[in-house]
């Protein structure tokens, strides 16, 4: 779980220092409740797997983000963006499932965190176009994912049933922060495009052809 601890750390820090409080208050969440949202997720990687029956179930990698999927969804709603999350979700859960059958056997867990985390990141920026709904279609997408591909591997190799893991808790906060970088990033090139336009507009409307114009006449 190292590497969302460290993410979620960079995310307390830079709270801490306001960097971050926009980016919370743009998707209706006080500065207050962003630090407790980024301290339960702290808190859950250090909470224990528990099992119910023949299923275990995994706090930080699966019930967490079950819990704030829900949150950012009952926010979504507010903003009218259901719609798009629910298309990304299903975009997110499509690829974490063919990527966590297809090569989580054979790679390291590092390797698939990184691989579930940038890529599911990235589709969920495309699709929702928006934070909030993308950060839904996150969280909702990849413990989604965790129940079919559980369910296939219960079906083709008998395997025990777990929800989450660590490397599930850790692909779920790359994919989220990359996810939000993204929009932040393509966001400040939108607007210094768009500052530049305007400058190059203004200096048009100031230029007056007539006034040089005058002079060749004469």
């Amino acid at each position: 779980m190292i590497i969302g601890l460290v993410l979620l750390g960079l995310v307390a820090v830079l709270l801490f220092f306001g960097v971050a409080e926009r980016i919370f208050k743009s998707f209706g969440v006080k500065y207050w409740l962003a630090f407790v949202m980024v301290g339960a997720l702290i808190g859950c990687a250090f909470i224990p797997s528990f099992a119910i029956g023949k299923v275990t179930f995994n706090v930080a990698g699966f019930i967490a983000p079950v819990v704030f999927a829900i949150i950012f969804f009952v926010l979504a709603r507010r903003t009218h963006e259901v719609w798009r999350a629910l298309i990304a979700l299903s975009a997110v859960t499509a690829l974490f499932v063919g990527i966590w059958l297809l090569i989580e056997p054979i790679t390291s867990d590092t390797v698939s965190v990184l691989i579930v985390g940038f890529l599911c990141g990235a589709i969920a920026f495309l699709v929702a176009k928006t934070k909030l709904a993308a950060l839904a279609a996150v969280f909702g997408g990849i413990p989604t994912g965790e129940i079919i591909s559980a369910a296939v591997n219960v079906y083709v190799s008998d395997a025990p049933m777990r929800f989450g893991n660590a490397a599930a808790f850790d692909a779920v906060i790359l994919a989220a922060v990359f996810a939000v970088a993204l929009y932040e990033a393509v966001a400040a090139i939108k607007r210094a495009m768009n500052a530049r336009a305007a400058v190059t507009a203004e200096t048009a409307e100031e230029f007056d052809p007539d006034e040089y114009k005058r002079y060749f006449d004469e």
